[in-house]
């Protein structure tokens, strides 16, 4: 029983290693959450200047902040595995919202031209490019 318990506590230490980072890549990771931050505020006025009172918009609004607020809170020592998880939900969130309100969104020729085009960059190049560099990063750990 005891064997088990050093087998399984062995285990968790070496999960832990893989989210283990030198300087370089936190920095790297905090200047591509520094873009993504950017791009949202923008993406956030645009929303704005819109006007639009759909409810979906708003609903874009408040993952916005929730977004934006996480990566306030981020200090120097970067927890990335808590970063991945976070921007792995924020990710299949967009998407879902994306595929949700598509027919409402190609409806209002603003949010087709102007909306949409920054949401995908956002979602599918900051936030992709992200957790691709996490994953390609902490896979040559283990």
């Amino acid at each position: 029983m005891t064997e088990q318990v050093v087998v399984l506590e062995s285990q968790d230490v070496d999960d832990e290693e893989v989210w283990i980072w030198k300087n370089g890549l936190v920095v790297r990771t905090k200047n591509q959450i520094e873009v993504l931050i950017k791009k949202v505020e923008i993406f956030n006025s645009n929303i704005e200047k819109i006007n639009s009172r759909s409810g979906y918009l708003k609903d874009m609004l408040d993952l916005n902040t929730e977004l934006t607020g996480y990566f306030s809170a981020i200090t120097d020592n970067v927890n990335v595995q808590d970063l991945f998880d976070f921007l792995t939900i924020c990710f299949c969130e967009y998407d879902h919202f994306f595929k949700e309100n598509q027919e409402q969104i190609f409806l209002n020729e603003e949010e087709k031209n102007v909306l949409l085009p920054i949401a995908y960059d956002i979602v599918f190049n900051d936030i992709k490019s992200i957790l691709d560099f996490i994953d390609n990063n902490t896979g040559n750990y283990s």
